[in-house]
């Protein structure tokens, strides 16, 4: 049977684990409540959601947590949320960075999210403005720190159900 597991700041990747987790027939579960996953005792793939927010990525760190002997007996997924342009994410794939020497047995998925100024806390909108103030400053800037500026201060909300349907091809396929 098919596992997800997720975690979300700010809902964008909970509706997309819900969401996956309705098309596949199981429940979503935060990670925080994962509890210790059998990974090498249980059948189905795994396919964790998270967002990133810069080199954190609590996607990530779960899958690292089951180890690669237990990814040896269970397909895993990890499903990034993110405001990062499709084209940049893919070439960069910083997923995969973070991911390490368990990158290569790790399929990993892109989900465009939402980020809504108006709810960030304090403490991100802070982030942020000290981050966009350090792109503006760079001579050079590429098409996604370009976006970055030009989306400050707005709320986009870029969800996009018809983006699970990779990952609902690939569950299946695991399953077979």
């Amino acid at each position: 049977m098919t596992s997800i597991y997720y975690a979300s700041t700010y809902g964008s990747t909970k509706q997309y684990a819900e969401e996956l987790a309705r098309r596949v027939g199981v429940d979503a579960v935060p990670i925080a409540e994962a509890g210790e996953v059998s990974a090498g005792t249980a059948a189905g793939p795994i396919v964790v959601l998270a967002p990133a927010h810069g080199p954190m990525h609590e996607g990530v760190k779960f899958v690292r947590s089951l180890g690669s002997e237990a990814l040896r007996n269970r397909p895993a997924a990890v499903a990034t949320t993110g405001m990062t342009i499709d084209d940049f994410v893919t070439t960069a794939d910083p997923t995969g960075g973070l991911l390490g020497d368990l990158a290569d047995s790790v399929t990993r998925f892109y989900l465009p999210g939402r980020l809504n100024y108006s709810e960030l806390s304090a403490a991100h909108r802070n982030v942020m403005r000290g981050l966009i103030t350090a792109v503006k400053m760079k001579p050079r800037k590429n098409e996604n720190e370009r976006n970055m500026i030009d989306s400050y201060g707005k709320d986009i909300d870029r969800v996009d159900f018809a983006r699970l349907d990779p990952i609902v091809e690939w569950v299946e396929v695991q399953q077979i």
